[in-house]
């Protein structure tokens, strides 16, 4: 198998005004044409043979890639291809292109995505009704895709990513053996470091590069959110942001003399942990996370330590984290983390983020042909990852071997669970949800039974139980957990 897919065009764009009459799919079909234009082909979109759209979340369409197929000028025979939503979903498309791309089958195609959310918002903050397509019936945004959480999850408060992202962090820290100050300040200076990126990024959202000190420190303006995370150590999704990219066949590549503004898909893979977080088995590393990095560099040809940049999903700190521990590479380590300076400051548009990497990517490869660079993503709570790794087509590693895998199997079972739990139970990790005057409302603690099983739990009494947790490290402490009939609830207390 050899490197048979390229990058050849790209566009982004961050829309900072208000245009009530403006909605995801005119946004993809502006980013589309522009990324066309970007690959310098006349007529373009004649020899376009498939369009991918990535779901998205603010609005629906019955035929969201038709409409901007439509749109953008392509053939009435062109193909649509859809995945479900999720933070994958620009590399589950872009490696089931190069699937058919690597059969013979497309020569063409392109991938766009785009997020309206911060109209829609202001839309509904001030009641204006807005003009978009009518939505169709029943149909949701994350169609096709399991739930994020499950019941017994919802009940105890485990609902969204602001929720489950700080399990990991703090279980980070106890199995590193870090002070919870350590932990906070390893998170910070991660974000900063993506901050600085932001700065120089004409499409990043936020250009202000605050320092890890702001980023960590809670203020009226910086409230803390789920602990230990503060708002700046959030994804910004209340963003209107648009990419495209071009992805074209070797065979084409060379016809319309592209080969030296082009980066070839070098390898990439994707895998999933258990899909709900109570059944993970371990909280501080993720398994699926290893291995999908590690086809992709095999198929690369090349080692992390050969990486010149990496875009490391960064919905939240312990998300790169977790990349890196997957990938071997140092936290202090000098190269790059963000190529567009991560979700809390470039912005976090959706499913769609990664596209803006890809294109942030094939710039730095024009202007850098010899890079080599390194992208991720990451769906729902660190549930699907994905991986791809870039370089300019005239710089092609010796031993790569492209062909990217769409999802592989991991064999990883979920850990068992005991929903009615009452008796010893050891603390696996945990994290206190914050009102916005900055009063504890919730804690979530998952537990491990002494029969091997986990539950999860909240506290028998919510400000008490924060204030134990905060004072000194509780992840390996025991407690005891109660089942709680008429709430359907387990409730811990030391």
């Amino acid at each position: 198998m050899t490197v048979t897919s390229f990058i050849a065009g790209a566009a982004q764009a961050s829309f900072r005004d208000i245009d009530f009459d403006r909605h995801p799919s005119q946004l993809m079909t502006q980013m589309a044409d522009a990324a066309l234009a970007d690959v310098g082909v006349p007529d373009i979109a004649g020899h376009v043979d498939l369009v991918a759209c990535v779901e998205a979340l603010s609005w629906t369409y019955e035929e969201l890639a038709g409409d901007v197929a439509r749109d953008i000028g392509c053939r009435p025979d062109v193909e649509t291809l859809w995945v479900p939503a999720g933070g994958t979903s620009p590399q589950d498309l872009l490696h089931k292109i190069v699937q058919r791309i690597d059969a013979g089958d497309i020569n063409c195609a392109v991938i766009a995505g785009s997020e309206a959310m911060r109209t829609r918002r202001r839309a509904i903050k001030q009641d204006h009704a807005l003009s978009w397509p009518p939505r169709p019936e029943g149909m949701t945004a994350i169609r096709g895709q399991k739930p994020f959480a499950n019941d017994f999850e919802k009940r105890h408060g485990l609902r969204a990513p602001i929720h489950a992202f700080p399990l990991y962090e703090n279980a980070l820290r106890a199995a590193h053996g870090r002070t919870a100050e350590g932990q906070v300040k390893l998170a910070a200076d991660l974000l900063a470091k993506n901050a600085q990126v932001a700065a120089k990024n004409a499409y990043a959202w936020f250009h202000d590069a605050p320092s890890a000190e702001d980023i960590a420190a809670v203020t009226p303006d910086n409230r803390m959110i789920a602990y230990p995370y503060t708002k700046r150590m959030n994804a910004i999704m209340d963003v209107d942001q648009a990419a495209a990219i071009v992805v074209v066949s070797e065979k084409f590549m060379d016809e319309h003399g592209l080969r030296n503004r082009s980066a070839a898909v070098l390898g990439g893979s994707g895998a999933e942990d258990p899909w709900f977080v109570s059944e993970r088995t371990t909280y501080a590393q993720s398994p699926a996370m290893k291995q999908a990095f590690g086809t992709t560099l095999d198929q690369a040809g090349i080692t992390a330590e050969e990486i010149d940049g990496f875009d490391l999903y960064s919905c939240f700190p312990s998300a790169i984290e977790l990349a890196l521990s997957a990938l071997g590479v140092d936290p202090q380590d000098d190269r790059p983390f963000s190529l567009t300076g991560g979700l809390a400051f470039a912005g976090g548009p959706g499913n769609a983020y990664v596209l803006h990497s890809l294109a942030c990517a094939l710039d730095r490869i024009r202007s850098h042909p010899k890079s080599k660079l390194f992208v991720t993503g990451v769906g729902m709570s660190n549930t699907k990852h994905a991986a791809t790794v870039l370089g300019h087509a005239n710089h092609i590693p010796s031993k790569a071997k492209g062909g990217p895998l769409y999802r592989e199997e991991t064999g990883i079972e979920p850990v068992a669970m005991t929903e009615q739990a009452s008796g010893d139970a050891k603390i696996v990790t945990y994290t206190i949800e914050y009102d916005r005057d900055g009063t504890p409302v919730n804690d979530i603690i998952v537990l491990d039974m002494p029969n091997g099983t986990r539950t999860l739990a909240n506290a028998v009494d919510t400000v008490e139980l924060a204030q134990a947790l905060l004072e000194r490290e509780p992840v390996g402490r025991t407690g005891k957990v109660i089942h709680d009939a008429e709430t359907n609830r387990n409730l811990f207390a030391f």
